[in-house]
């Protein structure tokens, strides 16, 4: 509360400092009207007084006539006149001057009352500030990244051709949010190195974001490519569907999402953004928005990873004791290692094995869990060089 105090004092010194050339103009003209316009309108009267002494001394002694001593008693009288009627706007201008005055010192006092009733309603006061050293310089991680960004583009720059290398920067780019530089690599690297599913998942994710969410023809184009070459991946149907409803085409859309949600498992983490996608189609038709497509029950939905974690099993691990959650954590890693052995074509489910075998600390296990992977991916030559790059950033290479 001092805080704000001090505020609203140093506001109003610099509101008055601000209006002191207003208080300085009408001071001197209040002090004239009081002092300088008595003296003058005395003064004024006593000249008057010995001119008009002066004309009856005159005519006594026969120095003018009468019609002339009249005419300048009248002249004199006009002149007292003039003079009163002076000083009687000099005394009423004082107090509009007052006015001013007032009004001056009310608007200082105002308006830092004013400021901090307007920032209370709209304002944050109470927000955290942001640490000058978190704003002043990018973290050391960050810096480090550019570094490797700056070597590869200096690379790229001395060999336009080197496909691997557009394809290693391509991803770097995208989690940058440098969405048109990453267009570009994944282009170069499409041509350089050939179609793959996350090099076409790369340039139509980089054209949507670069477009501000738009499904361009580009990012169409590559979609039904991926679509094709990976049909079990849900991106591309997604997307599709939503280029549909962007298109206008809200019955083909709402078909679209409605096919992924009755494919898909209930438990699935996209769910509820294509359920209200699905619902908006829907409106846009003059349709029922309820209830939505019931979904699969079951531990896998079409691309076969597990599901993602329900909420009371989140708000439970949160509650539970360090030993308890590593325990917990390891018997998913377990489920997630055997279901891999019975269905190892999931590139994603083995690098999500790997690397919780990394973070357990359990760096044999994660070892053994990567030569499976390139056993059971060995026909895949894009998803192998995927798991070259992962354990290379683990530190599982050889």
């Amino acid at each position: 509360m001092l805080l704000w105090v001090g505020f609203a004092v140093l506001t109003a010194m610099v509101v008055a400092i601000l209006l002191r050339p207003l208080l300085a103009v009408a001071a001197p003209d209040a002090a004239s009207a009081d002092a300088g316009g008595s003296v003058a309108s005395g003064a004024a009267g006593a000249v008057y007084r010995d001119q008009l002494t002066e004309i009856e001394a005159d005519r006594a002694r026969g120095l003018i006539a009468d019609a002339e001593a009249d005419a300048a008693r009248v002249e004199i009288a006009r002149r007292l006149l003039a003079t009163a009627a002076a000083d009687g706007g000099t005394a009423a201008r004082a107090p509009a001057r007052g006015s001013l005055t007032a009004v001056t010192m009310t608007l200082a006092a105002a308006l830092p009352i004013a400021a901090i009733a307007a920032y209370l309603a709209i304002g944050a006061p109470g927000q955290p500030a942001t640490p000058h050293v978190s704003r002043a310089a990018p973290s050391e991680t960050t810096r480090g990244v550019l570094r490797l960004v700056a070597k590869v583009e200096e690379r790229l720059r001395e060999h336009p051709e080197d496909g691997r290398g557009w394809d290693v920067i391509g991803p770097v780019y995208l989690r940058l949010g440098r969405y048109n530089e990453a267009v570009n690599a994944f282009q170069r690297a499409l041509r350089l190195q050939g179609e793959s599913p996350d090099r076409l998942a790369g340039v139509a994710e980089s054209h949507v974001l670069a477009n501000d969410g738009v499904v361009t023809e580009a990012a169409r184009i590559a979609y039904v490519s991926l679509q094709k070459l990976a049909p079990e991946r849900m991106e591309p149907r997604f997307w599709l569907a939503v280029a549909a409803e962007q298109d206008g085409r809200f019955e083909d859309a709402a078909a679209a999402y409605a096919k992924l949600l009755s494919e898909g498992d209930e438990a699935a983490g996209w769910r509820p953004t294509v359920i209200e996608r699905w619902r908006m189609a829907r409106t846009k038709l003059g349709l029922a928005t309820d209830p939505p497509p019931a979904g699969k029950a079951a531990a896998a939905g079409p691309t076969g990873k597990a599901p993602a974690l329900a909420k009371e099993d989140v708000d439970a691990a949160q509650s539970m004791t360090p030993d308890a959650r590593r325990q917990m954590i390891e018997e998913m890693v377990a489920g997630l290692d055997k279901r891999l052995s019975e269905n190892g074509r999931d590139l994603e489910g083995w690098q999500r094995l790997i690397r919780a075998y990394t973070v357990l600390g359990r760096r044999e296990d994660a070892m053994a869990a990567l030569k499976r992977a390139q056993a059971a991916l060995a026909q895949e030559a894009p998803s192998l060089e995927v798991l070259g790059a992962l354990a290379k950033s683990l530190g599982l290479a050889s």
